[in-house]
């Protein structure tokens, strides 16, 4: 049996081997959203000067009307057949607008906001919209929605100030829709 006793160490102590390999996750991309949003909030912090006025258009851009299709967001569910998601709708793309507007003094939050919506609305039209386009049922969309827009980025937000907000992803999606990105039907 070995003893040890008045151990004096700069580093770590065992009786064994100590094993202190270090492990990469390739496949997690949460790093897109919060290293540049941390990078971001240090650089503020520190008094430094950013230029992300880029950044900040892009969310100007997602407030505002976008297409020709200028239904409102009711409208659109109702004619795909989404009328029963009418109420919950309008409540999230209601909280969405109070969420930015919250933090419209904030560039790196403003940034972060730019940057969900951005996603939203790439996934949303490379993966949802060529389903609606080829007669997906509404469950098919919906689930596809959940799996591949919602969750997916969710998952990006994890150790950002919207990673503990359980439906910001679903109400920056309604406001998308409801400011004419997006749409579930072929109108748009």
């Amino acid at each position: 049996m070995t003893s040890q006793k008045d151990i004096q160490a700069g580093g770590d102590v065992a009786a064994g081997d100590i094993n202190k390999s270090t492990y990469h996750f390739h496949g997690d991309d949460s790093a897109i959203f919060t290293h540049p949003y941390f990078q971001l909030v240090s650089a503020i912090q520190a008094g430094h000067e950013i230029d992300i006025e880029e950044q900040i258009e892009d969310l100007e851009h997602f407030s505002g009307m976008l297409r020709e299709d200028q239904r409102g967001l009711e409208k659109k569910l109702i004619d795909s057949n989404r009328g029963y998601l009418v109420n919950s709708a309008e409540r999230f793309k209601s909280k969405a607008g109070r969420l930015i507007a919250k933090h419209q003094d904030s560039p790196a939050f403003q940034f972060l906001i730019a940057k969900i919506l951005a996603r939203i609305e790439v996934t949303f039209n490379h993966i949802i919209s060529p389903m609606i386009q080829n007669n997906a049922s509404i469950q098919e969309v919906e689930a596809a929605i959940l799996k591949e827009v919602i969750q997916p980025i969710e998952r990006l937000l994890i150790g950002t100030p919207l990673g503990s907000n359980n439906d910001c992803v679903v109400q920056l999606f309604y406001f998308l829709a409801g400011n004419c990105h997006i749409c579930w039907d072929k109108k748009c």
